[in-house]
Formats: structure tokens, C-alpha cells, sequence
């Protein structure tokens, strides 16, 4: 199995495009911006996340309701993964953590935010032959410890198409 380079997570709105009229009076569709954007480089050590902070927030089961305040509706988190090299994921029977910080920002502000990354495999596996792995990145307020956000998703490594891992 190759190393893990680099991850890109995507949900997109669930709605149709959107009609727009330009300042010429030309019209065109415009597709609506992502619900969430998760680009991980390994190999760099940076993590850039996007998108919609309700839907950010609503992914955390124990969200409380004043934290869908505290930014605007798109943030953009920038940050640094430690250690940043490869993962192989062939050797790692328990996983793999990750040291995770940047800053998130929205229109108005930026927040630093600290956290983990982490890769696990997974505990259930119909596929024989292949192992699926479950990725998870928990980020907290750095100036308060009043805001929690936690994604998590499951992935199967691309080991037959090495150009995409």
C-alpha cells in the first residue's frame, strides 16, 4: 500500500444552481458554495477547511445552541499538521494522531483554533482485502474553551489508483 498523501473531502449544497445576472446584464448559473471543503496535505503538514459553520457545527452531536453564533455563515480554517510527512497506513495496525493548529476565519474575525487529526481504522470491514479507515479532526476555541467542532468520515485508501492517494 502507497503512503497516504493527502485527503479531499467534499459535500456539496443540496440545492440546484443558482441564477445570476451580471453587471453587463448577462446571465449565467452559478453553482452554490460547498456545505463543507476538508483538504488535508500529509506530506506539507497543512489542513484547509471551508464552508458552511451551521452545517460545521450541526455535525457535532453535543453542540450547544449558542455556538452557531459564534462566527459568520462561511468560515475558512487554515492550518498546520504535526507532524507533517506521509502516512503509511500498511504500517499503522492502530492509527495515527496529528497535532492540528491555525486560524479559523469568517468576515469579521479570526480565531486560533488548536486540535487533533486522527486516523483509525476502522472496526467493521465487509470488503475482504481492503481496510477502511476512519478520519476524524476535533478543533477547540484556543481563547475559550467554549466551542468544539468535530468531523469525521470514513475513507478507503486508493492503493489501485496511487495518483490519487
Amino acid at each position: 500500500m502507497l503512503p497516504l498523501r493527502s485527503v479531499d473531502y467534499k459535500v456539496p449544497e443540496a440545492t440546484k444552481s443558482i441564477r445570476r445576472v451580471a453587471a453587463d446584464g448577462e446571465s449565467g448559473q452559478e453553482l452554490p458554495p460547498d456545505l463543507l471543503n476538508v483538504k488535508i496535505d500529509f506530506q506539507s503538514g497543512q489542513l484547509r477547511l471551508d464552508g458552511n459553520w451551521n452545517f460545521i457545527i450541526s455535525t457535532n452531536r453535543y453542540a450547544e445552541k449558542h455556538w452557531f453564533n459564534l462566527h459568520g455563515e462561511r468560515i475558512t480554517f487554515n492550518g498546520t499538521v504535526f507532524p507533517g510527512h506521509a502516512v503509511e497506513l500498511s504500517d499503522a495496525k492502530t492509527g495515527a494522531a496529528f497535532a492540528v493548529e491555525g486560524f479559523l476565519s469568517d468576515a469579521d474575525t479570526a480565531t486560533e483554533y488548536t486540535g487533533l487529526l486522527l486516523l483509525d481504522p476502522a472496526k467493521t470491514n465487509k470488503t475482504p482485502g481492503t481496510v477502511c479507515w476512519n478520519l476524524s479532526i476535533y478543533l477547540y476555541n484556543s481563547g475559550s474553551d467554549d466551542c468544539e467542532i468535530k468531523l469525521g468520515w470514513s475513507f478507503y485508501p486508493a492503493t489501485e489508483f496511487s495518483e490519487w492517494n
